[in-house]
């Protein structure tokens, strides 16, 4: 049975690092504009991220994800409002209880090398990305319990399961599972992750990338495989595009008002205002599905494996007040760590359940002997300061800063430990010297719980678990609702998951990632997909640009 692989690299650079520019008002999911849509024409997009590998089958990254999005198309669509329809695959049905799922393939579609889609195509993808040269980080953990790919059928091909496996569907609407002409993956790993031999059967074909600067996109004339929901059929309306990677949000901001890009992403909150106010610009927004802003809690340190203490922790924050201030009035507090854009999976009863009452956590510090207090005001016990430790890498956001300064007025000092080592914070996860990890993921389905949760993905392990949650009970209920095949039924058992872990504070969640994308108003049909990223294929830009 195939082991799934872990993202442990790719989450690095969101240790702690609780982007500012991920919350805004929710305006919305797509540029508006006059009814008459054109074809051709091009634009430029201004990206806060460049891609590390652009492999979709060996990179974690959202980032990757979105860059690939145009170019490579997936068995299944996931609509915005997280419904699974057919794209690459016509219609699929499962078998042995959710073990086996066999799809039936167009037969109309074409790769951009020529070379024709069928089934045998469908398992070299899979093939490649469970293969241990490919080093998959995040797709090959997708497939969860794989077992194997079979083609039954010039058209018609069979992935199977050692159990049921519910997720599997979503999973195969990503652009991680996103399928490449197998001539392409011959390439060998490092031009795949170069982004120089990227070959899909996507509207748009990759065109020329200057690593740090940009990559261009041309229109696949033959395209006529989108999916229903995608907003019009054929070759997309734009003859071309191009992705700016510009990291600074300033002058990503600034590229956008001065009219050198015609839309840009991240959106800082201090600037989204003054962008609504230009005439010229529009403010899409979407919040992001799956694991939101959160402190995971390491139940297993010495300071954290007192419930009480976890406890004091959790309340001792006023994340209504912080994520106010902070995001300034445009953000969203988390009850949950699942998004409530996470279809069929949030659990809207936990709103309230655990408000901030900093007199509880007074009180629990007592009982737990941290009842001295030193110079500066910190709780103490034995001598001792009461000390909690988090790894950041690269530098601390000005979230958890603030939440440093509201925790000190509870006597507990966060150290935001600091490091550009990657290896070096890698290392101490692996070894669990640490008490808190704060970080997000973006998926449509509630199983990014499993991540974060299944004791088999312990931080010890190379994997998410960076609460160390090692719960039988946990563990039951994340593998019931990957088995169960009613949506309502896998609700239920993620709702049981998210009131365990808020309860036995286990978690933090601190607030809904939001996307916020600036948008010339030139520019028509740009929409956000579930994952909150622009979609490109039906978007159009007026005569001129």
């Amino acid at each position: 049975m195939h082991q799934p692989r872990h993202r442990r690299s790719a989450l690095l650079p969101v240790l702690l690092l609780a982007a500012v520019t991920a919350c805004s008002t929710d305006g919305g999911a797509s540029s508006a504009g006059p009814a008459q849509p054109r074809s051709g024409g091009s634009l430029t997009y201004a990206a806060q991220q460049e891609p590390d590998c652009w492999d979709p089958h060996t990179s974690a990254q959202d980032v990757t994800a979105f860059v690939q999005r145009p170019v490579f198309d997936s068995l299944v669509h996931q609509t915005p409002d997280g419904k699974l329809e057919p794209w690459l695959a016509k219609s699929w049905k499962t078998s042995e209880g959710g073990r086996t799922y066999t799809f039936e393939l167009r037969d109309d579609v074409t790769f951009h090398d020529g070379k024709h889609l069928d089934a045998a195509a469908v398992k070299a993808n899979f093939d490649h990305i469970t293969a241990k040269a490919t080093q998959s980080q995040y797709a090959a953990g997708l497939l969860g319990p794989y077992e194997g790919t079979a083609v039954k059928g010039k058209y018609e091909v069979e992935v199977r399961f050692s159990r049921p496996y519910a997720p599997f569907l979503q999973a195969a609407s990503t652009t991680y599972l996103g399928i490449a002409s197998p001539a392409s993956l011959k390439a060998g790993a490092d031009k795949l992750c170069a982004g120089t031999g990227s070959v899909g059967s996507g509207p748009f074909e990759a065109g020329a990338y200057t690593r740090g600067q940009q990559r261009g996109y041309t229109r696949n004339a033959a395209y006529a495989w989108a999916p229903k929901d995608a907003g019009h059929s054929g070759p997309a309306r734009l003859d071309a595009f191009t992705i700016r990677f510009l990291t600074e949000d300033a002058t990503r901001v600034g590229a956008l008002t001065s009219g050198q890009v015609d839309a840009a992403a991240a959106l800082p909150a201090n600037r989204i205002a003054a962008v609504r106010r230009d005439a010229r610009l529009d403010v899409v927004t979407k919040d992001v599905p799956g694991a939101v802003d959160t402190f995971y809690l390491n139940t297993k340190s010495p300071l954290f494996s007192d419930e009480r203490i976890r406890k004091a922790f959790q309340r001792s924050i006023d994340l209504d007040a912080l994520v106010e201030s902070v995001f300034q009035g445009t953000g969203t507090r988390a009850w949950s760590t699942l998004s409530p854009a996470t279809p069929h999976s949030y659990d809207p009863a936990l709103v309230n359940s655990w408000p901030y009452d900093r007199a509880l956590a007074g009180r629990l510090l007592d009982r737990a002997g941290w009842t001295g207090r030193d110079a500066e005001g910190y709780r103490t016990k034995n001598g001792e300061r009461l000390t909690v430790t988090a790894p950041v890498y690269g530098q601390a956001s000005v979230f958890s800063q603030a939440v440093q300064g509201d925790l000190k007025k509870a006597g507990i000092d966060l150290r935001l430990a600091a490091s550009t080592d990657a290896t070096a914070v890698s290392a101490q996860l692996d070894e669990g010297r640490y008490d808190v990890v704060e970080t997000s993921w973006a998926r449509g389905d509630g199983d990014i719980l499993s991540s974060f949760f299944l004791s088999t993905e312990s931080s010890e392990g190379g994997g998410h678990n960076f609460a160390r949650v090692t719960d039988p009970q946990v563990d039951a209920w994340l593998k019931k609702a990957q088995a169960a095949t009613s949506p309502d039924e896998r609700a239920a058992y993620y709702a049981k998951v998210q009131k365990w872990t808020t309860d036995h504070a286990a978690v933090v969640p601190a607030y809904v990632q939001k996307a916020s994308v600036g948008v010339s108003k030139k520019v028509h049909g740009l929409r956000l997909s579930l994952s909150a990223w622009p979609e490109f294929y039906a978007a159009w830009v007026e005569a001129g640009r």
